[in-house]
C-alpha cells in the first residue's frame, strides 16, 4: 500500500514529550511562518502565475479532456461522467486508453510502478515478477526446451496478459500524486524544483520547507511554497490540498504544517490529496485532480460571497448540512487547508 493511503496514528496519539517538542518547534517557527504568509498574499494579489504554472494547468485540462471530461459542480455533485481508470476506451485513433495514461503518469515517479497485483491473498503479487514467470512460458522458449509446438504463450497472448496485469495494478494503486508529479515533469520542473513522489505529503513537505527557507532569507530552488488556503487567493497553476477526511485531525493549515515541518521525505504515511487550479474567476475557481472518482475530474469550488476566500461551507466545521443557510457540498466537503503556491 502506498504511503499516502496507509493508516496513520492521529495527532492525539503522539506521546506527551514528542507533542511538547513539536509545540516548542512550532513556536520557534511562528515568526518565520508569519513572514511566509506575507509572501503568499503578496504573490497571490500582485504576481501573475508563472509560465510553468500555466503549463501545468494546461496539461491538467488536456488530461481531463482525454479522460472524457468528468466534472463536479460547486455543490460537489458529479454532473458529467468520464472514463474510469480501468477502461480500454480510446477517444482518438491512435490513442491511449485511460489505464495506459495512468501508467504514463507513474513514469514521472518510478517506471517500475505500479507493481502491486491484488488477488485476495494475504500479500499482493508483484507485477514484474509475474511477467518474468510468464516470459518463461512463451511458446518460443518452451519449444527450445523440447516442448511441443502448440504449448506456451504466443506473442499476442503474452501482450494480452501483460496488459491485464498492468490494468489490475492501475486499479489497485492510488495514483493522484503520480498524476501531479507527471504534470510537474511535463511543465519542465527538475528534481531540485519538485519532489516527484507517489505521496502528496512529500512534495507538500518540500514546499513547506521552501517557504520557511524563503522567509528566513535562505535560498531555495523549489518551485512551490506552502500557504494557508483560507487566507490566500489561489492562482491558476497553484495546488489546493487537504488531509484526507476530517478524522485525520489535520483540518487546518497550522495542524498540517506541524506534521509537514517534522516529516522527512518518504517518511510516515500522511493521507492527502491535491488538485491543480485551472481557472479562477470572481466567484470561485476550478480544479483538476487525478484519481478523483477513478478518473481525472474537474471540480468547482466557490468563494465566500464578495471575497476571494474559499467558502467555509466546504469545510467540515464550516456549517452543519441541512441547517438554514448552509450549502451541502457533498463530495467536495473536505478539510481544504493547504495551498501550494508557485514562487
Amino acid at each position: 500500500m502506498l504511503r499516502d493511503h496507509m493508516p496513520r496514528p492521529l495527532l492525539s496519539f503522539i506521546p506527551p514529550r514528542a507533542a511538547a517538542l513539536l509545540g516548542a518547534l512550532w513556536l520557534a517557527f511562528a515568526p518565520v511562518t508569519a513572514l511566509a504568509a506575507s509572501s503568499c498574499l503578496d504573490a497571490a494579489t500582485q504576481a501573475p502565475s508563472p509560465s510553468r504554472a500555466l503549463a501545468m494547468a494546461t496539461f491538467a485540462m488536456q488530461e481531463h479532456e482525454a479522460f472524457g471530461g468528468q466534472a463536479m459542480d460547486a455543490e460537489g455533485r458529479m454532473t458529467e461522467a468520464g472514463d474510469s481508470e480501468a477502461e480500454d476506451t480510446r477517444r482518438t485513433v491512435p490513442g491511449l486508453a485511460p489505464w495506459q495514461r495512468v501508467l504514463g503518469y507513474w513514469q514521472a515517479v518510478d517506471p517500475r510502478l505500479p507493481s502491486q497485483v491484488r488477488f485476495g491473498g494475504l500479500r499482493p503479487a508483484d507485477r514484474h515478477l509475474l511477467m518474468q514467470a510468464l516470459n518463461e512460458a512463451t511458446a518460443g522458449r518452451l519449444q527450445g526446451m523440447g516442448v511441443g509446438p502448440d504449448e506456451g504463450l504466443d506473442s499476442v497472448e503474452l501482450r494480452a496478459v501483460q496488459a491485464a496485469l498492468a490494468r489490475v495494478a492501475v486499479i489497485d494503486t492510488p495514483w493522484s500524486a503520480a498524476f501531479v508529479s507527471w504534470l510537474a515533469r511535463q511543465s519542465g520542473l527538475s528534481d531540485d524544483e519538485f519532489v516527484f513522489s507517489e505521496a502528496h505529503a512529500d512534495y507538500a513537505g518540500a514546499a513547506w520547507q521552501a517557504g520557511i527557507d524563503e522567509a528566513a532569507g535562505r535560498s531555495s530552488r523549489y518551485a512551490l511554497r506552502a500557504c494557508d488556503l483560507r487566507r490566500t487567493p489561489p492562482r491558476v497553476g497553484d495546488l489546493v490540498c487537504q488531509a484526507r477526511g476530517a478524522d485525520a485531525g489535520l483540518d487546518t493549515f497550522d495542524k498540517i504544517g506541524e506534521v509537514l515541518a517534522l516529516r522527512d521525505t518518504g517518511g510516515d504515511p500522511l493521507p492527502m490529496h491535491c488538485d491543480v487550479v485551472v481557472a479562477v474567476d470572481a466567484t470561485g475557481f476550478d480544479t483538476v485532480g487525478g484519481n478523483v472518482l477513478q478518473s481525472v475530474t474537474r471540480r468547482r469550488l466557490d468563494f465566500a460571497p464578495g471575497t476571494r476566500w474559499l467558502d467555509s461551507s466546504y469545510l467540515p466545521e464550516g456549517c452543519t448540512p441541512g441547517a438554514p443557510g448552509c450549502i451541502d457540498r457533498h463530495m467536495s466537503r473536505q478539510p481544504w487547508s493547504l495551498l501550494l503556491q508557485w514562487r
